[in-house]
C-alpha cells in the first residue's frame, strides 16, 4: 500500500500542503513532476542534492561516478491522499531513504539489468493511477529526452508547464520556512560582528573572507554562498578585491553575504568605514537609506511588485538616481520571485520574503543596502535586527 507515512523526524513537509493542492487545482493540475534541483530540494525538504552531499562538487555534476546521468524527481500528487515520490539515482537516494516525510523513493540506475529513471518515473505515476492525468512539469529544466520517453510511455496524460505554480508555492512561506531563514541572518549577523572585530586589526581581503567560512562551517552550515569583502573607497589611494589586498584605516568596505542554513539563504549587505567616514560617504549613504525606507513603506499586501519599485524609484528620480531593479523574493535561492523592478505585476502577499535592496555609487564610491523581510498584514518585517547605520569602526 503507498503510503506518505514518514520517519520520526522531517515528519512534515516544510511547505504548505492545503495552499499548494489549491494551487494545483486552479492550476489544472494532477501531479507536479519536479526536476529542477531546487525545486525537488523544497518538495522533499532535503537540500544535501544542492549544497551538502560532497559539497565542492556534488551539486554540480552532471555524472554519477558510475557514469549515468545524475537526474533528480520529485512527484507531488494534487490529491493528498496519494503519496508523494522521489527518484534519485541509488547513489543518491540515501538522502532521503527515512529521513523525510517522502516514504516512497525509488532508485535509479541506467547501467546493467536496473530500472532506468524513466522506468521509475512511468511506475511512481501508474501505481498512482495517474497515466492519464494532467501532469505538470518544468519545462526548462526537464531533458528534453526524459520528456520524449514519457509522453511515450504515457500517451494518454496531458503534460502542462508547472513552473508558474512552482514559483508561486515557493513565494509565500511557512513558519517553518521562515524559522530556518530567520537563524540564517541570526548566524550572518555573528558574523557580521566578528568581520568588525577583525577589521581594525588591517586584515587581508583573503583573510576576512576566510574567516566568515571557517564561521559558517563551526555553526554546522555549508560553505557560503557568498562572501563579498570588498573595498570600495581609499582616500587618496587604489583598492582591489583581491585576496592580498591589505584593509587599512580610512578604507570603505561593502559586505554581501549569503549564509545558507537548512537550505535557507541570507542575502545580507553592509557598510564599513574604517575610521571616521569622509562627509561625502556619509551623505551618499544616507540617500540608499532614504530610499530603503521608500521601498519599505510601499511593502505591503496587495501592493504590486511594480508599484513598489515605482514608489523607490519616484525618490530615486528626485536625487538624480535610478536603478533598474529594487529588491527581490528569497528562500532557497538568492534570488527568487518576484522583482520588485518596473514589470513585475506580481500581488504582494503576506508570508512572502523580499530583499529590499539599494546598490548606488554616489559620490563615486559604490555602496549596497540590503537585507530581507517577511510581509505581514502590517507590512514589511525585517529579518534582522542588524542596523542600517555606517558602520564606523576603529574611531
Amino acid at each position: 500500500m503507498l503510503t506518505n507515512a514518514a520517519p520520526a523526524h522531517d515528519a512534515q513537509p516544510l511547505f504548505d500542503p492545503r495552499r499548494a493542492a489549491t494551487l494545483m487545482e486552479a492550476a489544472g493540475l494532477d501531479l507536479i513532476l519536479a526536476s529542477r534541483r531546487h525545486t525537488v530540494a523544497y518538495l522533499t525538504g532535503r537540500f544535501s542534492l544542492l549544497v551538502w552531499e560532497y559539497p565542492e562538487v556534488a551539486h554540480c555534476l552532471e555524472r554519477e561516478d558510475d557514469g549515468c546521468a545524475a537526474y533528480y524527481f520529485a512527484g507531488l500528487p494534487a490529491d493528498r491522499s496519494a503519496p508523494a515520490f522521489v527518484i534519485a539515482h541509488e547513489n543518491r537516494a540515501h538522502i532521503w531513504r527515512g529521513r523525510g516525510w517522502i516514504a516512497d523513493v525509488k532508485p535509479y540506475c541506467d547501467r546493467g539489468q536496473k530500472p532506468s529513471a524513466v522506468e521509475c518515473l512511468v511506475a511512481a505515476i501508474e501505481e498512482r493511477g495517474l497515466a492519464g492525468a494532467r501532469i505538470g512539469i518544468e519545462r526548462n529544466n526537464l531533458p528534453v529526452g526524459i520528456f520524449q520517453e514519457l509522453q511515450s510511455r504515457l500517451p494518454a496524460a496531458t503534460w502542462r508547464n508547472a513552473s508558474e505554480v512552482v514559483w508561486r508555492m515557493r513565494m509565500v512561506k511557512t513558519e517553518s520556512e521562515l524559522a530556518r531563514q530567520r537563524q540564517a541572518y541570526r548566524l550572518a549577523e555573528e558574523i557580521y560582528r566578528a568581520v568588525l572585530d577583525l577589521l581594525p586589526r588591517s586584515p587581508t581581503v583573503g583573510e576576512v573572507r576566510e574567516m566568515e567560512m571557517q564561521r559558517a562551517l563551526a555553526a554546522g552550515c555549508p560553505p557560503l554562498q557568498f562572501g563579498y569583502v570588498a573595498p570600495v573607497y581609499r582616500p587618496g589611494g587604489a583598492v582591489s578585491r583581491e585576496p592580498d589586498f591589505r584593509i587599512h584605516p580610512g578604507d570603505v568596505v561593502l559586505l554581501d553575504i549569503g549564509l545558507i542554513h537548512g537550505g535557507y539563504t541570507t542575502d545580507f549587505g553592509r557598510m564599513v568605514s574604517l575610521g571616521p567616514a569622509e562627509a561625502e560617504v556619509r551623505d551618499g549613504y544616507q540617500l540608499l537609506r532614504k530610499a530603503r525606507e521608500r521601498v519599505q513603506a510601499a511593502i505591503r499586501p496587495g501592493a504590486r511588485a511594480c508599484e513598489v519599485y515605482r514608489a523607490g524609484q519616484d525618490y530615486l528620480t528626485s536625487v538624480g538616481q535610478s536603478l533598474p531593479y529594487l529588491g527581490h523574493g528569497l528562500g532557497i535561492e538568492c534570488h527568487e520571485p518576484p522583482v520588485l523592478g518596473p514589470d513585475d505585476e506580481t500581488v504582494l502577499e503576506e508570508g512572502m520574503v523580499v530583499v529590499i535592496e539599494i546598490s548606488l555609487g554616489p559620490a563615486g564610491v559604490w555602496m549596497l543596502l540590503e537585507d530581507a523581510g517577511v510581509i505581514t498584514r502590517d507590512g514589511w518585517e525585517s529579518l534582522t535586527t542588524f542596523g542600517t547605520e555606517l558602520r564606523e569602526v576603529g574611531c
